[in-house]
């Protein structure tokens, strides 16, 4: 699954490598791409579980980035 999300405003050089690296922790991650003002985030449908989606709501909160792209994994998780 890919989830599209907006970058935090005002994001230094030193910020962005640890926002990378907060999001390479997850557990599910799969992989992340720069798209300048959006980070693309792709974890694996088959680790993909509840732990992994509350670090991803924690990080949203840490950084300040909008937590509405995040909804359609809690719907995956539930079906699962």
């Amino acid at each position: 699954m890919k989830i599209l999300f907006s970058k935090p405003p005002l994001l230094t050089e030193e910020k962005s490598t640890e926002l990378m690296t907060q999001l390479s922790r997850v557990l599910s991650y799969k992989n992340i791409e720069d798209m300048e003002t959006h980070l693309l985030l792709e974890l694996d449908n088959e680790t993909i579980e509840f732990d992994s989606i509350k670090q991803l709501f924690a990080l949203f909160e840490q950084w300040n980035i909008d937590q509405s792209p995040l909804e359609s994994l809690l719907q995956m998780v539930n079906m699962k």
